[in-house]
């Protein structure tokens, strides 16, 4: 019988040009055995214990992203809203290696890729298969345990039940904050995060449904009114996951643009 731990390891070793159709047929076949697959035991974190030290820059800086946690693999629910509206569901997978890699693609119907993102230090890539349109940066700049001390001055300061640390670009402090990170006042749990364009809110990132200190639910808010909710399923940390699934998303021939432009379809609406 095919479970779903076996969806994800066949996934990640067979993310290449043939993998959706790989995947097309494990979901056939897993929808046809869900009946007699034993429910997977749930995999807790070691519970958070409250923070009582001192609250710095630097104990802040520590505590964003999946901290002391090596890899993530799940699968994932994903729900869409629009102005506060259920407007699609789907699922995909994740795959995440310390410090700073992380991929994940989402399914539609059939099992089809319909998005695969790939997101590391050096390069952001976007990928819509329907469109054959690959949005990328390179360099962003971007980890999700770790911080480019040369590129942000980082600001500490209180707001309301959190505490909030924001970045700025170094080069220039008064084009406003990059990005700010809130966490709660007893555990730092890194709560939100916001990413700002032009001194404005572009995307604020909830994070909720806290496994000791890895959040399993992930809410994704445009200023245009669009909303994503991601939420892992059966996730394993720790476990190997091959290097190359991390590999960035080939050129071949894909309209390559830059990553901003993706960024113009999630602008406020006028």
């Amino acid at each position: 019988m095919l479970s779903k731990k076996f969806l994800i390891s066949l996934y990640v070793g067979l993310s290449r040009g043939f993998a959706a159709c790989v995947v097309i047929c494990v979901l056939a076949a897993l929808s046809l055995t869900a009946g007699c697959v034993p429910k997977k035991e749930i995999v807790r974190q070691p519970e958070t214990e409250p923070y009582t030290g001192p609250v710095t820059v630097d104990v802040l800086k520590r505590s964003i992203g999946f901290r002391d946690i090596k890899t993530i693999k799940a699968l994932t629910d994903v729900r869409v809203f629009r102005n506060g509206e259920p407007s699609g569901s789907y699922s995909g997978v994740l795959g995440y290696k310390a410090p700073e890699d992380l991929k994940t693609a989402i399914f539609g119907p059939f099992g089809l890729t319909v998005v695969e993102m790939l997101v590391s230090r050096e390069i952001l890539q976007v990928y819509i298969p329907p469109r054959n349109m690959l949005y990328e940066m390179l360099s962003p700049g971007i980890s999700l345990s770790s911080f480019d001390e040369a590129r942000f001055l980082y600001v500490m300061q209180e707001e309301g039940d959190f505490h909030a640390l924001y970045a700025y670009n170094a080069a220039d402090t008064t084009e406003g904050p990059v990005m700010k990170y809130l966490f709660d006042r007893i555990y730092l749990l890194n709560r939100k995060l916001i990413v700002y364009r032009s001194a404005e809110e572009a995307v604020t990132i909830s994070f909720g449904n806290f496994n000791g200190k890895v959040p399993e639910q992930t809410r994704l808010s445009f200023s245009n009114g669009t909303e994503m909710e991601i939420t892992l399923q059966e996730p394993e940390y720790d476990t190997e996951i091959p290097g190359e699934y991390f590999r960035e998303i080939e050129h071949g021939d894909k309209q390559v643009l830059p990553f901003q432009e993706l960024l113009k379809r999630f602008a406020p609406s006028r």
